[in-house]
């Protein structure tokens, strides 16, 4: 596969190519893992915080209904007012048996399993009796709780605390008794309650097995910054109010729960350890309830998904590397294939070329960069005279005549840059004798250098024969001068004889009906009639006859010059056809032509009119002369019908008409040009140009003693 790397630009550039696209397939396998990772992450995380906020949701409602089930109780036993009647009536019989036994009935009642022990205060805080009876006596923290609801005349349930004498954790539950009738506190029950028969087991579970999961139930105190965690920590097995945190510690979880904030928490909780949190406030209470995971493990999944995505990664990268291995390699095999073929061509058409160039009626020539004569084939060492030791290292201009260097130096430089280049030439044989040829240039690469290509074909015959018909063609132009010569003539003999011989006939003969008329009696009004209408027939039929010999010999050039009589014809022709047209600045026109040229313009003009009349039916028509550089230019432009002057140039002689090309021949007589252009619906456009009469070829018009 090196060598084939090595072997051409071409597959170097197939090999960056390829590795572009495995860059951009491995580059996309890889967004594509790690945009399914994030996927799979955020999931998981949302799935979490779900779980979490769920978690801490119920547990906190569980908290609360807890609470809100001993406030229950206590609002129970606060309204019932025979039981203060009870308690009255014992303190005032100077505590009886019978009313002791009737109180302690009551008292059991509202202990059942709930609460550890219940004990009675009067109204000054002294403790009179306890269900069941403390061995070590009632405990002297519940003395507190008895104080506060007395002062408070409120239910009061304390905050956790540890008791003094047995080390454990209780809170209690303090619910004063007023006596209605009197409008007093006479004393107060306070219920110990222990948080290991409902709270702490309602904490410690967890509806998912998590190694890390764990509930904190965390209390603000109401003086000072600081936090108490209320339950045991399992993860580091701190027993139950043993843990204190200053509201400082804004890096703890527990903190950001105190001050406010809730829903998904990452912090970092007191040992020191990454976890995802929610929190969620107890209501009523100082309380913060925490469910907490570590990060750790709650990655872990996400880490195996890491590594799973990452594997599959890597194999859709080994297998595009595969894929794009294997095009490599069937390309290569196919790039040799096709190099096999190559040469296998390159060898046929060098032996094709090879025998065209033997067998060729045409002589080509192979020069190198310097032009230098390098090969060629039998029929120009035929033509040329040479032998092939003579012939080649030759340069190819020693081929030329001596007259050709202008056409050397003019075609070199063109040879060089393009394809495909024909031009003609003079050649010399090798005993000097001379002959026209036709060249085909053409470059050739072959192994990094170029060669030059001549195809030289002898054109000596088309050469004869294009000289015959331009010979040809110009006896025939001399011959269509020399019929508008005598057409001119014979234009002006039929003129003559029509104003010498009809017209002297018609005046004759209108002067006879004038002598008849005056020789008519006097009583012949009918005679006199017909005689007045034959003279204003004989006086049309005389003008006629005079037009007809002004338009076959058009005199008034001689009389009035050539602007005075293309002015008459144009007024003329807007008179007889109603068309309008402007007048245009003609003074002068005859001085630039001699005789035979200003009949020829007129009879251009004469032939463009009759065209209007017959084809355009135009309104109006524009009519321009103007001299610029030694030429005069005519334009003659009608808003007429129209035509596709492309379409009708392009046709035959027949299809066009023959004015079109009487036209064009007369200015072609006088050395000038003609064009015709226009289109359906916008009019048509004449225009010629004429040399002056000292630039113009006159040789056609000789007889006429022109130039």
């Amino acid at each position: 596969m090196a060598d084939s790397f090595k072997a051409t630009p071409h597959s170097r550039r197939i090999v960056f190519f390829l590795a572009f696209i495995f860059s951009l397939l491995a580059a996309g396998i890889l967004t594509l893992g790690c945009l399914a990772y994030l996927r799979i992450k955020a999931n998981f995380l949302k799935h979490k915080e779900m779980e979490l906020t769920a978690t801490v949701e119920m547990k906190a409602d569980e908290v609360n209904l807890w609470r809100q089930e001993r406030l229950h109780d206590a609002q129970m036993f606060l309204e019932d007012q025979n039981f203060a009647a009870d308690v009255q009536a014992w303190f005032d019989s100077t505590y009886s048996t019978v009313g002791r036994e009737k109180i302690v009935a009551r008292l059991k009642g509202l202990k059942q399993d709930l609460y550890g022990v219940v004990a009675l205060y009067d109204s000054q805080g002294v403790g009179r009796l306890a269900v069941p009876s403390p061995e070590k006596g009632i405990p002297w923290e519940m003395k507190g709780a008895a104080a506060e609801a007395i002062s408070a005349n409120k239910v009061v349930l304390t905050d956790l605390y540890r008791q003094a004498k047995t080390n454990k954790v209780y809170m209690s539950l303090a619910i004063p008794i007023n006596l209605a009738t009197k409008h007093k506190i006479i004393g107060a029950v306070v219920c110990q309650i222990d948080p290991d028969l409902f709270l702490y087991p309602a904490l410690a579970s967890w509806p998912i097995a998590d190694k890390t999961s764990e509930l904190v139930l965390i209390s603000k105190k109401t003086s000072g910054n600081t936090l108490i965690y209320l339950n045991k920590l399992r993860l580091i097995g701190a027993p139950p109010l043993t843990i204190q945190k200053s509201l400082t510690e804004v890096q703890l979880p527990c903190v950001k729960a105190a001050i406010g904030q809730e829903g998904l928490i990452e912090a970092t909780d007191c040992r020191g350890a990454q976890v995802l949190a929610a929190a969620k406030a107890i209501p009523d209470s100082p309380w913060f309830l925490l469910a907490k995971v570590d990060t750790s493990e709650l990655y872990g999944p996400l880490h195996l998904w890491s590594k799973v995505i990452l594997g599959l990664s890597l194999a859709l990268i080994g297998v595009a590397g595969l894929s794009i291995s294997l095009v490599w390699r069937n390309w290569d095999a196919r790039y040799y294939q096709q190099q096999y073929r190559l040469e296998s061509d390159k060898r046929t058409l060098l032996q094709r070329y090879e025998y065209m160039m033997k067998s060729a009626n045409d002589m080509i020539l192979v020069m190198d960069q310097d032009w230098k004569i390098i090969e060629a084939n039998d029929r120009a060492l035929t033509v040329y005279g040479y032998e092939p030791d003579e012939l080649f290292n030759r340069q190819v201009w020693d081929l030329y005549a001596d007259c050709q260097w202008a056409v050397i130096t003019a075609s070199l430089p063109e040879v060089e840059k393009r394809t495909g280049l024909r031009l003609e030439a003079v050649h010399r044989r090798q005993d000097g004798s001379t002959f026209p040829v036709e060249i085909s240039s053409s470059v050739m690469e072959m192994e990094n250098r170029s060669f030059h290509q001549y195809t030289v074909r002898d054109i000596t015959e088309r050469k004869r024969k294009e000289k015959a018909v331009e010979e040809s063609k110009e006896q025939l132009r001399l011959l269509y001068a020399k019929l508008l010569t005598t057409e001119e003539n014979e234009r002006r003999r039929i003129s003559k004889e029509l104003h010498d011989e009809l017209g002297q006939a018609l005046m004759v003969l209108r002067f006879q009906v004038c002598a008849i008329e005056k020789k008519l009696p006097k009583n012949g009004k009918t005679l006199r009639e017909e005689c007045r209408q034959l003279l204003q027939e004989l006086e049309g039929i005389t003008e006629g006859v005079r037009r007809l010999a002004r338009d076959l010999s058009p005199t008034v050039i001689e009389d009035v010059g050539l602007g005075a009589a293309i002015d008459s014809l144009l007024a003329n022709f807007s008179g007889r056809y109603e068309v309008q047209y402007n007048p245009a600045q003609l003074e002068g026109l005859g001085e630039l032509f001699c005789l035979p040229f200003q009949i020829n313009i007129y009879r251009i003009f004469q032939e463009a009119m009759t065209n209007i009349a017959k084809h355009a039916h135009p309104a109006k028509i524009w009519v321009t002369v103007r001299k610029e550089n030694g030429e005069v230019a005519f334009t003659i432009a009608d808003d007429g019908k129209g035509f596709d002057a492309g379409e009708v140039m392009s046709s035959g002689v027949q299809d066009r008409g023959i004015g079109l090309a009487v036209m064009r021949e007369r200015v072609q007589m006088m050395g000038g040009s003609l064009t015709i252009s226009g289109q359906p619906g916008l009019g048509t456009k004449l225009s010629f140009t004429i040399p002056q009469e000292k630039e113009a070829n006159h040789e056609p018009l000789q007889n006429h003693d022109c130039g």
